[in-house]
């Protein structure tokens, strides 16, 4: 039976692997796009990690599968909820496997938590709010694998870069990835599954915040060290050496699919759109919120000195004042319309009949206000460049289809990745790009990458290729049939013969079955989602 070998790249991007591949910087993907398929990836609208992966695995759009953004904003709530894997509502690769007697590893793919139970093993991913509740399958395995392996842990120290320790910061990278690699060799050697999947998920976090660093044309270059200033391809070349280590532990006779969620590109500007919203009489806010901006310094203070397993016993246990949610600035009797997370780059209506305090009726009224709405966020440029802030804007019935996609948001923004948007409440409607007080340089773009490469494909430029593609054509490589109710295709032009193309129903194989997250796990994880950046 042939093996099949997934790694994902977080972001990873045709625009600066491709030079440095074609000068032999980067000698593993030249090697792989000469002798393999290769070329672009469409992402997902908007460019998310949620719905990119979930998209991916599923061979569905989110309409069909549910996952929009890290979090949901459920009808009957006025603040974000986080998404756990129980919230996917489509079979997963992993799944269709396990039914097709197959047995995978599944290795730190994002809002995986609770694990799934496979034939194989599954470790969770970003969305996973510790080592203590179901991170691991086989369950029985958790102990040891922390014994086994003390280094590994759910995501890097987030507080090095917050205060600026760009060495520190690539130290903790490079030490999270070694452990990540030994714990898969490891299950790899005992489980030996036929199919693994594989995600560096931290290349996402180094392009972020070295990309001006690397970039002479971003606005905030800054001269520095080598080791800073080629942090992005040295971290690219150290994937390459963790790649040959898995290709080897498959065997030579695997396929390999190398793909990203989407791409990268430079970071200027900070847009905060509810600022916007209320100067534009869309959005109210409480009397207190007016006098409060994102993180004074005082606040800065106060959350350095307090460590984080308080801030979460802290969210858990204490009842918050009703600013400290993500939303709680907005007065909902005087808003029509709110910006809700950081990462969704989407509108919500406060629709009557949806919303606690709605205030825009359905129908007409609704209608009338997304036109107006898409028409103001189109026409908004940067004061400083008169560039446009955004590319395009939708409704979702435009970009989702589906039986969940009344969860979707009312409007999806197709950003100008020079752009970041902004949930939280400013003073100012534009700033510089920052995270955690200091400069966040690089950001998502619409198209990854796609590298098929194995006895079942052959060398070819792959043209039009979008993330739900990935599923089917993986399936067919592995001669097992695509499901009925996807809606990517077979990429037939990169394999070597005719692929399967028989088709089958998957339903019944996911109902959204799963665990939802517990109060105190959804605290572990509000907190190290506001430490990403995401809320």
């Amino acid at each position: 039976m042939r093996k099949l070998l997934i790694i994902g790249l977080d972001g990873a991007t045709w625009d600066i692997v491709k030079p440095w591949a074609d000068s032999g910087e980067l000698p593993l993907f030249k090697k792989l796009m000469a002798e393999g398929a290769w070329g672009p990836l469409r992402s997902v609208t908007p460019n998310l990690t949620p719905p990119g992966w979930t998209t991916a695995f599923t061979g569905v759009n989110p309409g069909k599968h549910g996952i929009f953004d890290f979090f949901t904003l459920d009808d009957g709530a006025e603040n974000p909820r986080v998404i756990s894997s129980a919230d996917r509502k489509a079979p997963a690769l992993w799944e269709i496997l396990a039914a097709a007697g197959r047995r995978a590893g599944v290795f730190n793919v994002p809002t995986t938590y609770p694990a799934d139970e496979i034939p194989g093993f599954f470790i969770t991913g970003m969305g996973t709010p510790g080592l203590t509740g179901p991170w691991c399958h086989p369950a029985q395995e958790a102990e040891a694998l922390r014994r086994r392996h003390p280094r590994f842990k759910i995501g890097a120290d987030h507080h090095l870069i917050e205060t600026g320790d760009y060495g520190g910061f690539l130290d903790e990278l490079y030490a999270l990835t070694d452990a990540q690699e030994a714990l898969v060799l490891d299950m790899l050697e005992r489980h030996d599954p036929s199919a693994l999947v594989f995600i560096y998920d931290d290349l996402d976090r180094v392009m972020h915040f070295y990309w001006r660093f690397m970039e002479r044309a971003h606005p905030r270059f800054q001269e520095a060290a080598p080791r800073i200033k080629n942090a992005i391809r040295d971290y690219y070349h150290r994937i390459e050496e963790g790649m040959e280590r898995l290709r080897a532990a498959m065997g030579p006779e695997t396929d390999l699919c190398i793909l990203s969620d989407h791409g990268f590109g430079p970071l200027h500007t900070d847009v905060y759109f509810n600022r916007i919203l209320a100067d534009w009489g869309y959005l109210g806010t409480k009397g207190a919120a007016r006098e409060i901006v994102a993180k004074p310094l005082w606040k800065r203070a106060l959350k350095a000195a307090v460590p984080q397993g308080l801030r979460t016993w802290l969210r858990t246990n204490v009842k918050a004042s009703p600013l400290a949610g993500p939303l709680g600035f907005i007065e909902w009797d005087a808003t029509r319309a709110f910006y809700a997370s950081v990462s969704g780059r989407s509108i919500y209506i406060n629709l009557k009949g949806r919303q606690p305090h709605g205030t825009v009726e359905p129908g007409r009224e609704y209608e009338h206000l997304r036109a107006e709405l898409k028409a103001r966020i189109l026409a908004l440029k940067d004061p400083l460049t008169d560039d446009p802030v955004a590319q395009a804007v939708y409704g979702r019935e435009e970009v989702y289809a589906g039986p969940f996609l009344d969860r979707a948001p009312d409007l999806l923004i197709q950003e100008d990745g020079r752009y970041a948007y902004r949930v939280d409440w400013s003073t100012e409607r534009f700033a510089p790009a920052s995270q955690y007080g200091v400069d966040k340089s690089g950001s998502h773009r619409t198209f990854g990458m796609l590298l098929l490469h194995g006895p079942s494909f052959k060398p070819e430029k792959i043209e039009h290729a979008h993330l739900q593609d990935v599923t089917p054509t993986l399936l067919a490589a592995l001669g097992l049939p695509v499901g009925d109710d996807m809606d990517g295709r077979i990429v037939r032009e990169a394999f070597a013969g005719a692929p399967a193309e028989s088709r089958t129903s998957y339903a019944g194989l996911r109902g959204g079955s799963g665990a939802a997250l517990r109060s105190d796990e959804e605290a572990q994880l509000a907190e190290r989602l506001k430490g990403l950046g995401y809320m």
